[in-house]
């Protein structure tokens, strides 16, 4: 049955196999490579088939389906699937067709009806009506700030006198005027939410007299808020460099305000851990010559945060692949300009959970990799699979390895000897690898679906 997963996941299998793998019944682990798996469109549409509303349930929480194949599922017979086809649909924001918003709006479904409100492309006066809906939770739904506005006068007045508390409580967030954040210092000492006082600190075009009661404020978050504000002036934020706080010295030492040697005075601790790019440094992603000055400051996280930069120039790349901080370098190997020998040498030893997605990266696979065909260190020997110029001899070696990463990367390689491909379809914990492997002939996968009990439907 390890067959089943394998065949329905191998990229090369005709429609007449993925026809017959979904006949299969009971589908082994549906559960969760139908769930997580990047499906093909032959296979989600294959899998619409099966008889068992459990696997098309696995289907529809599938993340990257076709819109097409979610929109079949939110018509399904079943209604735990259709249900969770428009909530994913919902959620996702897959453009469901028009006509079928409509009728799931409109259609005896409370539950459908509501989470239809959800979905794009639903008609603005589908979407108005259901304000007026039966079921109160489905008007509760409907009421928003933006249908607020477009309802007619008598269906406002009908939801602001409705006896079910949840739609009066929608009328209240609906037509509720959000207050401008405080700029001035008399507004912020008026204003009694903690939330709207660290958002003014953190971002808002502050005043003088603010500026100057931020940063001198009891409360350290108040201060670290100040610090980041582009609109504090340099003179008023700079005597934060010394304050009892380190999260407030370090916010300072990100400022873009600063020079090199203002910075590099502060004493700063950068916690362990990812940090967010500073926004400065993001907006200046489009320039190389700012580019080239942040690489070279002394601020590891504002060296960090330039790798993230989608255009780094070839001496930006250079200079980074070289730095002295790891994470500066781990970092890089995200950026699609990464170079080769860096992403090696990261695969090789680092222990991060997604440390295999870096053979993935565009610069890792290169003609010379098969060197590491007998090196000690096992993630090496997986990577010499990624030499595109190496043979079926350096692939069949390797389908031996002791590692079982190693042996399951060869057994899916379409250039492994079809004879040894064979053999490891009965090799304990390779069948379902193998089976994935695109040079497997089809007339073996017929065979491998007759062994499972596949119907045989005509092919």
């Amino acid at each position: 049955m390890e067959w089943v997963v394998g065949l329905a996941m191998n990229s090369a299998a005709p429609d007449s196999v993925l026809q017959r793998v979904f006949t299969v019944d009971p589908l082994p682990d549906h559960d969760y490579w139908l769930r997580f798996g990047r499906l093909s469109h032959q296979v989600a549409t294959a899998a619409l088939a099966h008889r068992d509303p459990k696997v098309r349930k696995s289907l529809a929480e599938n993340q990257s389906l076709p819109p097409e194949v979610l929109a079949v599922l939110a018509e399904d017979p079943d209604p735990p699937v259709r249900r969770l086809a428009v909530f994913m649909a919902g959620e996702f924001g897959v453009e469901l067709p028009t006509e079928l918003t409509v009728r799931l709006a409109t259609g005896p479904e409370t539950g459908m009806r509501g989470r239809a409100l959800a979905l794009l492309g639903l008609p603005d006066e589908i979407r108005l009506s259901l304000a007026e809906d039966p079921d109160p939770r489905v008007r509760a739904a409907a009421i928003s700030a933006w249908s607020w506005a477009r309802l007619r006068p008598e269906v406002r007045a009908a939801a602001e006198a409705d006896p079910d508390p949840r739609v009066r409580k929608a009328v209240e967030r609906a037509a509720r005027v959000e207050r401008p954040l405080p700029t001035t210092a008399e507004d912020f000492l008026a204003e009694e939410d903690d939330r709207r006082r660290r958002d003014a600190a953190f971002a808002e075009p502050v005043d003088a007299a603010l500026a100057r009661l931020l940063v001198a404020h009891e409360d350290s978050r108040i201060r670290r808020a100040a610090a980041c504000n582009p609109h504090v002036p340099t003179a008023l934020a700079l005597p934060l460099a010394a304050d009892p706080e380190p999260s407030v010295r370090l916010a300072v030492s990100l400022r873009g305000d600063l020079t090199e040697e203002q910075r590099a005075a502060i004493d700063y601790t950068v916690p362990p851990g990812r940090h967010e790019v500073p926004a400065w440094v993001a907006e200046r992603f489009g320039d190389p010559h700012a580019l080239r000055e942040i690489a070279a400051s002394s601020h590891v996280l504002l060296r960090r945060g330039v790798t993230c930069a989608p255009e780094l120039p070839a001496d930006v790349v250079e200079r980074l692949a070289a730095d002295e901080d790891y994470y500066v370098r781990l970092m890089l190997c995200e950026n699609d300009r990464a170079p080769h020998e860096l992403l090696v040498e990261m695969f090789a030893d680092w222990q991060g959970l997604s440390w295999a997605t870096l053979a993935f990266r565009r610069n890792f696979a290169r003609p010379g990799l098969a060197r590491f065909a007998d090196d000690p260190n096992h993630r090496l020997r997986y990577a010499a699979l990624f030499d595109p110029e190496g043979g079926p001899e350096l692939v069949e070696r390797l389908s031996h390895d002791e590692d079982d990463m190693v042996r399951r990367q060869a057994a899916a390689d379409p250039r492994l000897p079809c004879a040894r491909l064979v053999e490891l379809l009965g090799e304990g914990g390779m069948p379902r690898t193998a089976a994935r492997n695109p040079s497997l002939p089809v007339e073996l996968m017929h065979h491998l679906l007759d062994l499972a009990g596949a119907d045989r439907q005509p092919y």
